[in-house]
């Protein structure tokens, strides 16, 4: 598997604002789809992702970006921190097939965790104060499985 995800505390639609200001462009796509047809609408005619895709949704006050074209992975956490703002953000993804595993966690402006693990190439960062349970990248793998706010039967498709 190699869920990946970011989710911001905040609604929708500021939500999306606030990403199309810090990536500097716009979503050309913007579809209501179903969870379970929206790789497939992700792909061009050939089987080639058509950009930067990403399902979204709302859940518990955050919204949830799901990464599926691995567009967003390894952003350090100071450019996380400048989508954040004065709001609170989660990074997390990992691949079980490479191994690797990421997490960031912003709370009111502050890095309270920037975490890499890719052991194939030795690298490894883990800085911050909070999420002392997060050591590896099975660790950021298990945060993945129970965070109960990340699944939505419908969303949003973006494509960039």
């Amino acid at each position: 598997m190699n869920p990946s995800y970011f989710r911001i505390k905040t609604d929708l639609e500021s939500a999306i604002s606030r990403l199309e200001s810090w990536n500097k462009k716009a979503f050309f796509e913007r579809k209501q789809v179903e969870y379970s047809e929206a790789v497939d609408k992700s792909l061009d005619e050939n089987g080639q992702w058509k950009g930067s895709c990403l399902y979204a949704y709302e859940n518990e006050g955050w919204s949830v970006f799901e990464d599926l074209s691995g567009f967003y992975t390894s952003i350090p956490a100071e450019s996380w921190l400048s989508l954040a703002g004065n709001r609170d953000l989660v990074v997390a993804g990992y691949n079980d097939a490479m191994p690797y595993g990421e997490m960031i966690v912003i709370q009111e402006g502050e890095v309270l965790k920037e975490f890499w693990d890719y052991p194939e190439d030795n690298d490894f960062v883990n800085l911050g104060s909070g999420y002392s349970e997060i050591e590896s990248w099975e660790d950021v793998a298990d945060f993945i499985e129970e965070d109960d706010i990340v699944y939505s039967e419908e969303g949003i498709l973006l494509i960039s």
